[in-house]
């Protein structure tokens, strides 16, 4: 997504502190290398944690986290949390196979809100939806932190988005896609180069200019707009090739 925060930067430490978790619960992560970072690692143990302090709080409601309200949380974001949250839990519904091979009724976002996978996933959808709410809370102390102390933070955000990816699933108008194949007309890369004769093949589905356009740029604006929410200053990758970008 080019919206959500990565939940394995959720600091599990704090949720202990909550009451989310307790203690036990994530010495399994404590066992991994103090040396480097075991990516496979965090992602065996970390989700099924996350999942117990969402388990915790759909327990006790009444529990009263430092990140604001959760409703109203989920109230602010929800133009892009409701496909983001239901993409993530299907696609672990699905294995982790990408949305382009799911059931044709699960083919986009409008379609899948009406299936019977959606009804079977609401409450991973929830889970999903509660660990953006984490995220987003913590990341807002720490940015808090680092303004106390006169620092900014600096974001980036490339031009594509991957084509396995809740912002392709849910808005497919608004990419050079074809809804039939499930595939895109063209896909993004680099010519030859010095760096790779052959050149270099990245597979994002460009832009459908003319969708965004009547728009008004709607998802653009909606995605800085995120991105701001968590930066002080956002550099878009790769701007010049955005600038002069030709369909």
């Amino acid at each position: 997504s080019a919206f959500a925060g990565n939940p394995y930067l959720i600091d599990l430490g704090a949720l202990v502190d909550l009451g989310l978790l307790e203690a036990s619960q994530i010495t399994p992560l404590r066992r991994l290398s103090q040396e480097r970072v075991d990516f496979g690692g965090v992602y065996h143990y970390k989700p099924p944690i996350l999942r117990l302090a969402f388990e915790k709080f759909q327990r006790d409601r009444q529990m009263r986290a430092p990140y604001g309200d959760f409703e109203a949380f989920k109230q602010r974001h929800a133009r892009w949390l409701d496909p983001y949250a239901l993409f993530a839990a299907l696609k672990d519904h699905f294995g982790g196979h990408p949305w382009t091979e799911w059931p044709a009724e699960c083919a986009n976002f409008s379609t899948a809100l009406k299936s019977a996978a959606a009804k079977k996933v609401q409450v991973e959808a929830e889970a999903h939806r509660f660990f953006q709410y984490l995220f987003f809370g913590q990341w807002q102390q720490l940015r808090a932190y680092a303004a106390e102390r006169g620092i900014s933070i600096i974001g980036d955000i490339p031009i594509f988005v991957a084509l396995d990816s809740a912002d392709v699933w849910a808005n497919p108008h608004l990419f050079e896609f074809d809804r039939v194949k499930f595939q895109p007309l063209a896909a993004a890369g680099v010519p030859a180069d010095y760096f790779a004769a052959d050149g270099q093949y990245w597979g994002n589905p460009l832009f459908n200019w003319e969708a965004n356009a009547a728009e008004n740029y709607r998802w653009w604006l909606e995605r800085l707009g995120a991105a701001f929410e968590l930066c002080d200053v956002v550099r878009i990758d790769h701007f010049r090739g955005l600038e002069k970008y030709r369909a």
